[in-house]
């Protein structure tokens, strides 16, 4: 298992990106906003559809601080309307579970006898992975990639003194 601790080189990264200027900062921001208006898109896109709310809260974000971009179900752990988006997308093994129904403090009458709430035993079915949200998209990774292709360019270019203007 890899360490979570960072290389040196991606030290050094971090430490190049934090001592941009601001003009190539704010289009670095700039060009992850437009990326990930495309990557919504796209995902939205593939992402299956009954009602809507799962594509609606489909959505990125871009960190100004270590300009990174997040695209996806964001804050989906705390949203409970759209937790079935992970399942959706990862997929989910068959298992058997044990469910147990919360204890009412009067019980009701089910088909003319008490219900008495107890455990029992649920199959749950295999759901196979849809990878809206993780899967490849190599068009548009290329297309970002490219764009910030350019940026590198102009940035270093920029920073060694050798732009014109």
């Amino acid at each position: 298992m890899p360490s979570k601790a960072p290389t040196v080189a991606l030290k050094r990264i971090r430490r190049i990106f934090r001592g941009l200027p601001d003009t190539a900062r704010n289009e670095m921001v700039r060009l992850l906003d437009e990326g990930g208006r495309a990557m919504v898109g796209a995902i939205r896109a593939r992402t299956p559809r009954l009602r809507g709310r799962l594509q609606a809260g489909i959505r990125y974000q871009v960190y100004r601080a270590s300009l990174r971009l997040r695209v996806g179900l964001i804050g989906v752990r705390s949203n409970s309307r759209l937790f079935y988006g992970r399942i959706l997308d990862r997929g989910r093994r068959a298992q058997t579970v044990t469910v147990s129904r919360r204890k009412i403090a009067r019980s009701t009458l089910v088909n003319g006898r008490r219900d008495a709430h107890r455990p029992y035993q649920l199959r749950v079915r295999a759901l196979p992975a849809r990878r809206f949200v993780s899967g490849r998209y190599p068009d548009l990774k290329a297309r970002i990639g490219n764009s910030l292709r350019g940026y590198w360019d102009r940035v270093l270019r920029q920073i060694s003194g050798g732009a014109n203007g």
